[in-house]
């Protein structure tokens, strides 16, 4: 071919709009490039208009798919939050990395992070999460030197997954680290929780389908995060990868959320990858990938090492335009941990994808994209090769059961009625099929709707026939437990408690309950014997909890060492502090005090709704003896604007103002206790009679002692 005929071709190509095959990317082509990962939770890629969905409202993730790169078929290696993003931060599959739930896992000490492996390439590493299944003590912030999870605690168990932040918070403390950052190599890794249930996002944002319209928050909020990085002129030569942990059901199986299932719906995820400069702009490349393969795709795109990791690096493709071949596997344990019905696996390779089950599906996913009918009995070969894959895959990697029961432990859980050997479970084989179960999944939903609507009678009816139709199924006995206690049926609680157990014997929130039900009932050894037990599991919790108990027993010593162990394995255990604050003001150190009482109000941010009685009240008692007047009253006013007729703050105020002469200022905060405490019974009155006649008032006392005899005739004390 002569040179003019080939420029004539190359002319004619370029106005088709033919594109030269680049050449291929260095493997230190983007060395010392900052590294930016957004992980929007609960996305399913068919809710994007950059894959194809006419209703949606994602402007900036749609500039980011026209000046990037857009995988086509990214899968979630589990539909869970903590599973995938272990998945996502380490390039490993669960079996491999041991993290399948959301809940009784942590990431190992030995598993190599991308925050890790680029904090050793060089890199500051930074991460903000919108979602308390991502706190650090769940070990997913490893390797991070910045870590931001600050967020309220609203629960324990399974209403942990909806403890949440408004993404636009965690935007703002990430683009503050990336701002102290911006002159060196920074991996930063922001976490958004919008799309995930219950859907609500705010007026600026509703659509007809409101996961439609927190997608649309969310995108806003990577919008903004874009915004604060190219303020910083780092956008540009940024690596950034933007994708989502699992998909969303939306009932297109049966299933509203995620979890149980493994359909496309919950699996299939974005995956777009923006390059420094805009190269490869526009791409779009096919064939399955897993979120396992985006660490060592960032890692070597950023000249970092990748080895030891499951996945497969990206980079090649982004020279050729299609993924290698290659099988991708999935996992949910969730039916089996949860409810004792089967877990499931699943392999997507090329058009295929085959679901192990009780009852095996295929699905060919370029005809059938909903996945709507079944062809594994008509292509049995195709089924009985990825059924053989898996098997070869997962080889020597069991379910999960529960956990083993050492000697000391069995003893334990033996002397409090609830085991007598080692538990067993059932062949997988026999296991329910989590497709066919889910008129009782979401039976479960609506029993804990109306336990939170107040209806805990009919709650308890409704899983009673749940658990007699499902005895394997661990979250409605809990749920049952849980509504038999608020409707203080304790009794019947400690024994739906008690079946949680025989299902996981070291479930440490149920030990917590026990021990807190046990404790109310002054059963002091039982009480301790579940917090101990607990502690096996979630120590921080266990050990605070055993210091709490050993308060109760005026046991100083005791609880001063439980609140200390507590602390050593979350130090922001607010509760701890509190009591360690306690401790040392009865012991008469009141210095000491005020540093914990200090240190429990900062933790205590952590969770800004949740109320601790008498915190700052206490600093404010030990601030009063210490001379400090003007911060004593302002800790003193601290506590009613949350407990308005706390006792300890308005007698410790009174006395303030009293010792200050502000006479009619003692008056009004003491008589505050009457007029804000709802329905003030004679012990109330008594507090305030007693208060004025300690501040020498004694007009004040008659008056209150006449007021309280109309209310309470034959209590002796007002006569």
């Amino acid at each position: 071919m002569t040179r003019s005929i080939a420029c004539a071709l190359a002319v004619v190509a370029a106005a088709a709009g033919c594109e030269r095959t680049p050449s291929s990317i260095a493997a230190d082509r983007f060395r010392g490039a900052p590294v930016i990962l957004i992980s929007i939770d609960t996305l399913r890629a068919d809710h994007l208009p950059a894959y194809g969905y006419g209703a949606g409202s994602t402007p900036a993730i749609d500039r980011l798919a026209r000046s990037g790169v857009v995988f086509d078929e990214a899968y979630s290696q589990c539909p869970l939050t903590l599973p995938s993003h272990t998945s996502l931060l380490t390039g490993r599959l669960p079996f491999h990395h041991g993290v399948r739930d959301n809940i009784g896992y942590t990431v190992a000490d030995d598993e190599r992070t991308l925050a890790a492996r680029f904090k050793a390439a060089g890199y500051a590493t930074g991460g903000a999460v919108s979602s308390y299944v991502l706190r650090h003590q769940t070990g997913i912030g490893r390797g991070f030197d910045f870590f931001d999870d600050l967020m309220e605690v609203a629960g324990t168990g399974e209403s942990l997954s909806e403890t949440q932040r408004d993404g636009r918070l965690t935007v703002d403390a990430l683009a503050g680290w990336v701002d102290a950052h911006a002159d060196q190599p920074v991996f930063a890794f922001l976490h958004l929780y919008e799309p995930h249930a219950p859907y609500a996002p705010p007026p600026s944002h509703v659509m007809a389908q409101p996961y439609d319209g927190e997608i649309a928050y969310a995108d806003e909020l990577v919008g903004r995060f874009i915004d604060r990085l190219t303020a910083r002129g780092l956008f540009d030569r940024s690596i950034l990868a933007v994708v989502s942990d699992h998909g969303e059901g939306l009932g297109d199986h049966g299933e509203a959320e995620h979890g149980l299932l493994l359909y496309r719906e919950a699996l299939r995820v974005p995956l777009i990858v923006r390059l420094p400069g805009r190269q490869r702009r526009g791409w779009r490349i096919g064939g399955p990938v897993g979120l396992v393969d985006v660490a060592p795709t960032l890692l070597e795109l950023a000249g970092a090492s990748s080895d030891g990791v499951d996945g497969q690096s990206l980079v090649s493709a982004l020279t050729s335009r299609r993924a290698a071949d290659r099988t991708v596997y999935s996992e949910t344990l969730y039916p089996r941990l949860h409810f004792g019905w089967s877990d499931l696996a699943s392999a997507v390779d090329g058009r295929y994808h085959y679901i192990r089950a009780p009852k095996p599906e295929l699905y060919d996913i370029a005809s059938d994209p909903r996945e709507r009918t079944s062809i594994a009995e008509a292509r049995r070969s195709t089924a009985d090769a990825l059924a053989a894959w898996l098997e070869r895959t997962t080889a020597g990697s069991p379910v999960a059961e529960p956990a083993k029961v050492d000697a000391d432990v069995r003893e334990r859980l033996k002397a409090l009625g609830y085991i007598g050997s080692s538990p067993t479970t059932t062949g997988a084989a026999a296991l329910a099929n989590p497709k066919d179960m889910i008129a009782s999944y979401e039976m479960l939903k609506q029993a804990e709707d109306l336990d939170r609507a107040g209806k805990p009678t009919e709650a308890i009816v409704a899983l009673r026939r749940l658990v007699a139709a499902n005895p394997q199924m661990l979250d409605g006995w809990e749920s049952l437990a849980k509504s038999l206690a608020r409707a203080d049926r304790l009794p019947e609680a400690i024994d739906a408690f008690g079946k949680v157990l025989a299902i996981d014997p070291l479930k440490p929130e149920t030990h917590l309950a026990l021990a807190r039900i046990y404790g109310l009932q002054r059963k002091t050894s039982r009480a301790r014997a579940h917090a101990e037990l607990a502690a096996h599991r979630d120590p921080a919790a266990g050990y605070e909890l055993l210091a709490e108990l050993m308060m109760d027993e005026r046991k100083l010593t005791d609880a001063q060492s439980y609140a200390r162990k507590s602390l050593d394995v979350d130090a922001s255990r607010y509760m701890s502090l509190f009591l360690l604050g306690v401790i040392a003001k009865e012991q008469g150190r009141c210095d000491d005090a005020i540093v914990e009482f200090q240190r429990a109000i900062e933790a205590k941010r952590l969770a800004p709704h949740s109320v601790v009685r008498s915190l700052h009240a206490s600093l404010a008692d030990c601030l009063a003896r210490a001379g400090r007047q003007a911060e004593a009253e302002r800790e003193f006013q601290l506590e009613l604007e949350t407990i308005a007729w706390s006792p300890e703050a308005r007698v410790g105020l009174a006395m303030l103002y009293r010792s200050q002469g502000r006479d009619a200022d003692a008056r009004t905060v003491l008589e505050g206790l009457i007029t804000r405490t709802p329905q003030p019974n004679a012990e109330v009155y008594w507090t305030v009679v007693r208060t004025f006649t300690v501040l020498g008032d004694a007009a004040a006392a008659r008056e209150w002692s006449a007021r309280a005899r109309e209310q309470f005739p034959r209590d002796p004390r007002f006569r």
